[in-house]
C-alpha cells in the first residue's frame, strides 16, 4: 500500500542562495497536484526514479516569497500568484519537489495565475495539459478539421486533451470505459462518445 511508502515529515524550508539560485523562485505553496504517476513514483514503479528519500509532485501553486537576483521583476514579484512545473526546469529530474509548503524552483518553470481563477483550479496544469498537448501538438500536429479520439476522456489527461483538441478545431471523440463516463467530456467539448467497455 501507498502507506508504507510515503510519510509526512519535516524537512529544512528551501531558502534563496545568493550565489546559486539567482534564477530560482521559492513559492509558499497553497495547493499542489498529485496525479497517478505520482502514486507509481512513490511505489518505485514510475520510469523515473529518484534517489531516496524525496520529496513528490510536479505541480505546485502559491504565492511568490523570494527570488534570485536575476528573475526581473517584470516577469516574477514577490507576492504573486503563480504555478510552477517542476518538469520544466532545466536540471530536469522528472517533477519533484512539489508537495511541500515551500519550494524553489528555477523561474523557467513559473507562470502567473490570472486574479480571475482561483489558484486549486491549475493546481494538476502540468500533468495533465502538458500531456496532453504534447500528444496532440507535438507528435500529432492536431489541427482544425483533425479527427481526434481521445482514449480514457473522463481522466485528467483525456479531459485536457478533448479540451485542448477542441481548442485547435479538431473534431473529437470521447473514448469511455463506461457509459455514465461520457457526460463530462461531451461537456468539454467532444461531439461524439464511443463506450468501449
Amino acid at each position: 500500500p501507498i502507506r508504507d511508502v510515503l510519510r509526512i515529515d519535516h524537512v529544512p524550508t528551501p531558502t534563496i542562495d545568493s550565489t546559486h539560485d539567482r534564477n530560482n523562485v521559492l513559492i509558499s505553496a497553497h495547493y499542489a497536484g498529485i496525479q497517478y504517476p505520482d502514486f507509481l513514483q512513490a511505489q518505485g514503479l514510475y520510469q523515473i526514479k529518484p534517489p531516496l528519500p524525496y520529496t513528490p509532485g510536479m505541480d505546485v501553486v502559491g504565492l511568490v516569497v523570494d527570488k534570485g537576483s536575476d528573475v526581473s521583476d517584470d516577469r516574477i514579484r514577490i507576492g504573486d500568484r503563480v504555478y510552477a512545473n517542476t518538469a520544466l526546469c532545466p536540471s530536469g529530474g522528472g517533477g519533484l519537489g512539489a508537495l511541500a509548503e515551500m519550494i524553489s524552483v528555477s523561474s523557467d518553470a513559473v507562470f502567473p495565475v490570472p486574479d480571475e481563477l482561483h489558484m486549486s483550479s491549475v493546481a494538476n496544469l502540468g500533468r495533465n495539459y502538458c500531456a496532453a498537448y504534447h500528444s496532440l501538438k507535438v507528435i500529432g500536429n492536431v489541427g482544425p478539421g483533425d479527427l481526434v479520439l481521445v482514449d480514457g476522456a473522463s481522466g485528467g489527461v483525456g479531459m485536457a486533451s478533448v479540451e485542448l483538441a477542441k481548442a485547435m478545431g479538431a473534431k473529437v471523440i470521447a473514448g469511455v470505459s463506461r457509459v455514465d463516463k461520457g457526460t463530462l467530456p461531451s461537456m468539454a467539448g467532444a461531439g461524439r462518445g464511443l463506450c468501449y467497455g
